[in-house]
């Protein structure tokens, strides 16, 4: 928003109406209205103001100190000397740009050291873990091998027990036809005892079933102990297999152990050396201009800050707001801000933040310039980018409460009122004979900015002059004009 001041010379037309109104006086009769006219014209010349469209606004002055949106502060931990220094006081950077270097030869040697006994004791973890490695697979094998020889074992005495028992069931099938046999032949020789041939028949028969009868006895004593054979063997498998579970479960232990005991303190100082390292090499964060330096080359840092950073293209002002204002501004409210090196030229801004947290400060500091002072402050965002404004410039900001785009106004000073509130204003109209008279026309005001007031009216248009000190006019005066006091340095085209 662009203030516009015009000046015009004063065109003084007193004479020539003094002049014309001898003339008209020695050739026209002395009348009570011309008498009058000339005694309103001994009281001197009238200021007019041409009626405008114009922006109304109204607002608050404060002033601050041009400063950047986005600043950050490079700081270090490290107590090491500064190699090289790749900017100065002012210079301009790009985001990812060197700095600076610290000396890191010192942090290099701690790190090939350590990072060598690292490498030492890793190699012979390694080495054991490869044993532990070996002797688990050496006890899997082993339990496989077991296991086998354990199951063949029962297999075995499955197989004795099952024969045993085979036979003992052939033996009693024997005994059993062998029994039938005798018992047939007993009867044979109950019935013919004088038979010599068949008595002997029945005591080889009996002789047989007596000793098929021992061998059965005898086997059937033995099946038991085939039957604990194979119990003890399935017993033994179990056993070799829960030793081989041990021992299996046993190196396994010792490789799942291995994760507790490496040295993670040597892996973590190994790593704050590796950082401390890439530290060594300040970058940019981000782009800008360096606005403070607190470093040199050779030398070792002593400042809490290396340097600051500030991005020229997102500025931003801080102002103090005095307690009777700070609940007339919020935030999003527009602004313009003008400087003494950039003139007239004004800035878009907005109000982008409101501090309504009252900050403790010296009456001193209050009125300065420094941003740092107490009170209640406010923060004013550039709304233009690429600006010819520079960091640190003293701005004067106007923050818009409210404002009325291109409406008819007029200087404040020039509304009189009527007895029943009604308002007014004295236009200036001349007629054919270029005498110029005041003409009441009523008006009803509207916002007033600091200087122009909005009006509305069926009696008063855009390009109207009107009187701009009406006090002391009627309605009907006859009046000594002087320019449009609208386009002198008296007035201004626009509101301010």
């Amino acid at each position: 928003m662009q203030k516009k001041r015009s000046v015009r010379p004063f065109i003084i037309t007193g004479v020539i109406v003094v002049v014309l109104g001898l003339l008209i006086f020695g050739a026209v009769s002395c009348t009570k209205a011309l008498s009058e006219s000339l005694e309103s014209l001994t009281n001197g010349f009238t200021e007019l103001s041409t009626v405008e469209k114009r922006d109304i606004s109204e607002y608050i002055s404060v002033s601050g100190s041009v400063g950047s949106e986005n600043m950050v502060k490079i700081t270090s931990t490290l107590a090491a000397k500064v190699k090289s220094l790749n900017v100065e006081l002012g210079s301009e950077v790009q985001e990812g740009d060197v700095l600076l270097e610290f000396d890191s030869s010192e942090l290099q040697s701690q790190y090939d050291a350590l990072k060598k006994s690292i490498e030492n004791a890793d190699g012979m973890t390694a080495h054991q873990h490869s044993i532990n490695e070996r002797n688990l697979n050496d006890a899997k094998a082993e339990k496989e091998t077991t296991l086998a020889q354990a199951q063949r074992a029962i297999d075995e005495a499955v197989k004795a027990k099952d024969d045993a028992y085979a036979k003992e069931r052939a033996l009693a099938g024997q005994l059993t036809t062998q029994q039938a046999a005798a018992d047939a032949l007993a009867a044979k020789v109950q019935a013919a005892p004088e038979d010599t041939a068949l008595a002997a028949q029945y005591q080889e028969a009996q002789l047989t079933l007596e000793t098929l009868t021992a061998q059965h006895d005898a086997l059937k004593e033995q099946l038991p102990s085939f039957d604990s054979a194979v119990t003890s063997a399935q017993d033994a498998y179990a056993m070799a297999e829960k030793n081989a579970d041990a021992l299996i479960q046993s190196c396994q232990d010792v490789i799942d152990a291995e994760q507790y005991t490496g040295d993670n303190t040597s892996q973590e100082e190994l790593k704050k050396i590796e950082d401390a390292i890439a530290e060594c090499t300040v970058r940019a964060p981000m782009s800008g201009i360096v606005t403070s330096l607190n470093v040199a080359e050779g030398s070792l840092p002593t400042a809490e800050a290396l340097m600051t950073i500030e991005d020229k293209d997102a500025l931003r002002i801080t102002v103090q707001i005095a307690e009777a204002d700070i609940l007339k501004i919020k935030e999003g409210m527009p602004a313009v801000v003008t400087t003494t090196a950039t003139g007239d030229q004004e800035f878009s801004a907005t109000v982008s933040r409101v501090v309504n947290i009252y900050s403790g400060g010296s009456d001193a500091s209050f009125f300065g310039q420094d941003g740092s002072s107490g009170g209640y402050s406010a923060e004013i965002t550039i709304d233009d980018k690429n600006t010819a404004l520079l960091l640190g410039m003293n701005a004067k900001v106007k923050i818009i409460l409210v404002e009325q785009k291109d409406v008819l106004s007029v200087p404040y000073e020039s509304i009189l009122q009527e007895e029943d509130g009604s308002s007014y204003v004295l236009v200036a109209v001349t007629d054919e004979n270029g005498v110029t008279t005041a003409k009441k026309a009523a008006v009803v005001p509207g916002m007033t900015g600091s200087y122009f007031t909005e009006i509305s009216s069926e009696e008063v248009k855009e390009g109207d002059r009107i009187i701009m000190s009406p006090e002391g006019h009627e309605d009907g005066d006859i009046i000594l004009t002087m320019t449009d006091m609208s386009e002198t340095e008296g007035g201004a085209a626009e509101d301010e």
